[in-house]
């Protein structure tokens, strides 16, 4: 049973045995099978490719810079050799074929294509992997559940920020697996309110080191065992503070208790273990690893680590489990709190009655107002002006001394940036113009997202962070048309100046279809071109014509509205800046012919069929093409129309290729003329595939994994997925 409104981002399924043998360090994904972890041979360049369709709930290319920002957060970590490149070759980008290994995709799935995403799945996104039994990964893609679900760049309610999604999953692309740190990225749980996965935490930056270092970097090593017995504790979350009380790394203790924390910067550290219990599971874990959670929180003594040395601790000995507990996974992690504010939060656990005491490991926070009600504790938490971001635990105890913690549950954040002026607010879609923005708590290592394009500060063709409230940049090509100006903090909180700068550019009319109509009017017309940017208008004869909709920079559609006979009128788009493009339109007195169906409608490649087009208004003399462009009605063939009656034609179809085709009726007078796109399907006929072997086979649909043998060692498939959570009790979807 789950609450909802939750994303679950499920453990990593793989139906084979139990090994112990990986190592207690950052989790990592590992092959149950036998225990080893997965990685990239050649972690310095992985290659990605942003799908060039985007999210249907996206502006025109809005999605780019948020899964480039996601990119640029995991390439941030200084201390490892991965990278993620960007393959933005056009082919590529073009490409859908994520089950290949040839590209390793980024994209939404709006009709379940992949098969992952089956109505009520209650599934997000997915990252499914290909690897060898060695661990070695062959190919990972991330795929998003568009048809399912809304993604949003601008935090509209009810969406999934897509950054924030994107930046977890990229996580697990690189091998990482879920996180027992409630504010790392790649904790298990997120909902629509949450933009914090964007920037990543000390658990995932060291985690990724960790897993491709650079160099080595000291360490802590110990192991944790029961008190008394000296028994091992075998899965226990295990965190290091550091001297300001922010969480420094984290790690599982493996199958003989050990655990490695990994580079670490010299310095003093406090150990802690703390069940994963609550709010992660071993549920939120692949398969392969044993979570004991019978056992009470523990914090160590001071730690001294220096040079690149590992510091052996010895044994954190832990006491007997106890019913306190804090943190759960209805909670929306992590808990943010800003600097130089108050912020009022809530935290559910177990035992939160009287006698209880809550603390943040940093003690410079205040908190106050505390309510305790068993299963609830509200409070109030003060973080002072300049404070050091990071995260920070929350630790309560009883009044017997028991103790429960919750790992990184603060995330401390600087005030969001704000956004009060873009200056010139106007210019060429082509760039080149100097833009200043002004505004408050603007900070070093910012970035500014202005339609498709990101400016990060102190990168060459960037932005400079000026002052606390000046922003200066040059603007680049850039997709035309009236964008927001956001400004996004390098721990991922945000300001946007909404429509604030205007991409200039002029529209270009390549192609109107149908070129005439009726002039009751109702004629549906088609424009294909250029720079047709949101709020662009369409004017027949001087006539504003109403019912346009803008779909693309490159296409648009309208209602014609009642006009005078004759023509060719000048028919004209109209930017909202006052730019146009002008071409022409006729109006005739006759209605237009309307092509509604096609029957049969799969026919074979040879020809030779008879055909029957359904509609309305049909007469004598009227053309037919097969095979046109569905936009534009250009090329084609044409066949003969034998006329029926005023709503029937029949055609013998010609030699054609395979595939969809578009059928054209057209008045060769008028030129009134209708498209059904899609009308025929055309195939070929039978063939047996031979040839050779395939080296891998790619999953049709949602396995969670598959094995053949090929090269070196098995290949096997794992896939990732995001659960939708509901908040209140329900049995789990997926």
């Amino acid at each position: 049973m789950i609450p909802i409104n939750k994303i679950r981002r499920l453990g990593f399924l793989l139906l084979l045995g139990i090994s112990a043998t990986w190592v207690g360090a950052h989790v990592r994904l590992i092959y149950s099978g036998n225990g080893k972890a997965l990685f990239w041979s050649s972690p310095e360049s992985i290659s990605v490719v942003i799908n060039s369709d985007g999210s249907d709930d996206l502006g025109d290319q809005a999605h780019m810079p948020a899964l480039r920002n996601a990119v640029d957060a995991w390439n941030g970590v200084t201390g490892t050799r991965a990278r993620l490149v960007e393959n933005t070759s056009t082919q590529a980008q073009n490409s859908r074929n994520w089950s290949s290994s040839q590209y390793h995709m980024m994209l939404f799935d709006e009709s379940n294509s992949s098969g992952f995403f089956p109505p009520g799945s209650g599934i997000v996104a997915v990252t499914p992997l290909t690897f060898f039994t060695t661990g070695q990964i062959i190919d990972a893609d991330v795929l998003f559940n568009g048809g399912g679900f809304k993604f949003t760049t601008s935090s509209e309610p009810g969406g999934f920020d897509v950054q924030d999604v994107a930046t977890h999953e990229l996580g697990h692309l690189l091998g990482l697996d879920h996180s027992g740190c409630a504010g790392a990225t790649m904790f298990p749980y997120v909902d629509q309110t949450v933009i914090l996965h964007r920037s990543l935490s000390a658990d995932d930056a060291r985690g990724i080191e960790s897993i491709y270092p650079v160099s080595q970097k000291a360490s802590i090593k110990g192991s944790v065992r029961r008190a008394g017995p000296g028994t091992v504790v075998k899965g226990a979350w295990v965190g290091a503070r550091d001297a300001q009380g922010r969480l420094a790394a984290a790690a599982l203790t493996n199958s003989t208790g050990n655990f490695t924390l990994s580079s670490l910067s010299p310095g003093t550290y406090r150990v802690y273990a703390t069940p994963l219990d609550y709010p992660v599971s071993a549920s939120n874990l692949g398969a392969g690893r044993t979570i004991q959670t019978d056992f009470e929180s523990t914090l160590s003594s001071s730690v001294t680590v220096s040079g690149t040395s590992a510091t052996n601790m010895g044994s954190l000995l832990v006491g007997d489990d106890t019913f306190l507990s804090l943190g759960r996974a209805s909670d929306n992690y992590p808990l943010r709190v800003s600097t130089g504010q108050t912020t009022s939060l809530i935290v559910r656990g177990a035992g939160l009655g009287n006698g209880v005491t809550l603390a943040a490991s940093d003690p410079s926070m205040v908190i106050s107002n505390v309510t305790w009600m068993s299963s609830r504790v509200n409070f109030k938490v003060s973080v002072p002006a300049g404070s050091t971001l990071g995260h920070a635990d929350l630790t309560v105890t009883d009044s017997a001394g028991r103790v429960s913690i919750l790992s990184a549950a603060l995330e401390i954040t600087p005030p969001d940036p704000q956004v009060t002026l873009a200056s010139p607010s106007y210019g060429p879609s082509t760039g080149g113009v100097g833009i200043t923005l002004l505004g408050t708590d603007f900070r070093s290592g910012a970035r500014v997202v202005i339609g498709d394009q990101v400016y990060v500060d102190g990168k060459p063709g960037g932005c400079v962070v000026a002052s606390s409230s000046s922003i200066t940049l040059t603007t680049r090509a850039s997709i035309p048309g009236q964008h927001d100006v956001t400004v996004i903090d390098a721990s991922g909180v945000e300001g946007r100046s909404v429509g604030a700068y205007l991409a200039q550019a002029t529209p270009v009319i390549n192609s109107t279809f149908p070129p005439s109509g009726v002039s009751m009017g109702g004629t549906v017309l088609t424009l294909t071109g250029q720079n047709f940017v949101s709020g662009c208008r369409v004017e027949i004869n001087g006539v504003d014509q109403p019912q346009t909709t803008v779909l693309s920079l490159t296409q648009m559609s309208l209602i014609t509205e009642v006009g005078v006979p004759g023509g060719p009128y000048i028919l004209r788009v109209i930017t909202p800046d006052g730019q146009s493009a002008s071409t022409g339109f006729s109006y005739v007195v006759d209605p237009d012919p309307l092509l509604q169906s096609v029957n049969p409608g799969a026919v074979q490649s040879a020809g030779g069929e008879t055909v029957t087009l359904q509609g309305r208004e049909f007469r004598e003399g009227l053309q037919v093409r097969v095979g046109v462009h569905p936009l534009t009605g250009a090329g084609g063939q044409s066949v003969v129309a034998s006329f029926v009656d005023h709503t029937t034609l029949t055609i013998q179809t010609p030699a054609m290729s395979t595939g969809s085709i578009a059928v054209l009726v057209q008045d060769p007078l008028t030129q009134q003329a209708s498209i059904l796109p899609g009308a025929l399907s055309v195939t070929g006929p039978s063939q047996n595939n031979v040839g050779g072997g395939c080296g891998m086979i790619s999953p049709s649909g949602p396995t969670t994994w598959t094995g053949l043998l090929a090269g070196t060692g098995w290949i096997l498939v794992l896939v990732a997925w995001f659960g939708h959570r509901r908040r209140r009790w329900h049995p789990q979807l997926a």
